[in-house]
């Protein structure tokens, strides 16, 4: 029974996972389009962006997904009266117990795994190739005879590009507050290190014209000088034109201490960071508790098979998302503290799948349950 129950709440969960994540990526896709289209990104960066993001996501998926598939399971089960057969032959809801908590323990170590190890490393491939797409789009967007923002603050012009070497280059720097360079150089060359995330400006033979605050103007000339770009301004001026710009969900738990540890040291409220980081680890225990409080609600007698199931499963996941966001509301306000505002969701859906597994235990009929059973049947005959 174990292994025929863990088969079919696996197979109803894989289904769960592609649904959600489909709809998660649903969003993600308009923003490609919007990349490939208006924001000239290379359709396979913006499509690997996407990608690369999908860890992120997926530690809320998992637990979404397991819990239809413990209620579709069971739902199914419910309705072609097995759960019935099971119970009158002496079977009884804690004999569900170790199949569907053996599967979401399962899901609890995936999503603590990709927490703390999967999202990390989407996020550093993500910066890598954030990097790799700036920078390849940068040679093709310097045109001949035209002004072009090569970083804030710096506007370059080339009369004349031949095989990658420019010739009669003309660019202004800004960036430094007070001070504004004019350079002008015979030829250029934009040379790019991706393993050392290093992009750079060799000009050869020219002048620069420096003007200072005060009135102060000097001109050097040079025969060989090279401009080294910030990768930092760099990876800004990306995620400016790319619109990506990551969330601090979607940030790994050292980022995510960092930006604590910065905001601590000027003075800002660090609450709103210290609850994402408690629920970096109170969401991968949602899909034990999601698990558990589908048991009860599964099991639950009704005519109506897996289309009640599923049903539940939004309610319940509707619930999660309203208690999740009252919680970080709290947690945040200052209310309660960052640690208890990120475990309330679980206690509370935890109160409630111990409440209604002594019921499944009583067979004590619920009232909401059975309203909500009556609503759809209703919905099911004005068809």
């Amino acid at each position: 029974m174990d292994r025929y129950l863990s088969r079919e709440i696996v197979k109803y969960s894989l289904t769960g996972l592609l649904v959600f994540t489909f709809s998660f990526m649903t969003g993600k896709i308009f923003r490609v389009t919007e990349m490939v289209l208006d924001r000239g990104i290379p359709f396979f960066y913006a499509l690997k962006f996407m990608l690369l993001l999908t860890p992120s996501f997926l530690v809320f998926v998992i637990p979404m997904a397991l819990l239809l598939g413990v209620l579709l399971a069971l739902s199914r089960m419910s309705a072609d009266r097995e759960v019935l057969a099971l119970k009158t032959s002496g079977v009884g809801a804690q004999r569900f117990l170790r199949p569907v908590l053996a599967v979401a323990l399962v899901a609890t170590l995936s999503t603590g795994f990709l927490t703390l190890y999967g999202v990390p490393w989407s996020i550093r491939a993500f910066k890598e190739s954030l990097f790799e797409a700036a920078s390849k789009a940068l040679k093709p967007r310097i045109r001949e005879k035209v002004f072009h923002n090569l970083l804030p603050g710096v506007v370059i012009y080339v009369d004349e590009i031949h095989e990658g070497r420019m010739r009669g280059v003309l660019l202004y720097d800004e960036r430094e507050a007070g001070q504004h360079n004019l350079i002008v150089a015979q030829e250029g060359l934009l040379a790019v290190e991706p393993k050392g995330r290093k992009l750079s400006l060799r000009l050869f033979k020219g002048k620069i014209h420096q003007e200072a605050e005060g009135g102060t103007y000097r001109v050097a000339e040079f025969e060989h000088y090279t401009l080294n770009l910030a990768y930092g301004e760099m990876l800004e001026a990306a995620k400016r034109k790319s619109r990506v710009r990551l969330l601090e969900k979607e940030m790994s738990i050292r980022e995510l201490k960092e930006k604590i540890q910065r905001r601590k040291e000027e003075g800002k409220d660090i609450r709103p960071q210290l609850v994402e980081l408690h629920f970096k680890f109170a969401i991968p225990f949602a899909a034990l508790v999601l698990g558990f409080l589908g048991l009860p609600l599964g099991t639950y007698h009704t005519r109506s098979g897996r289309s009640f199931g599923f049903v539940i499963s939004l309610f319940v996941i509707l619930l999660y998302y309203i208690l999740y966001c009252f919680g970080k509301a709290l947690a945040t306000g200052g209310l309660i503290p960052p640690w208890a505002g990120a475990w309330f969701p679980n206690w509370v859906l935890l109160a409630l799948g111990i409440y209604l597994f002594r019921k499944s235990l009583e067979e004590s009929p619920v009232l909401l349950l059975e309203l909500m059973e009556r609503g759809l049947e209703a919905l099911r005959r004005m068809r």
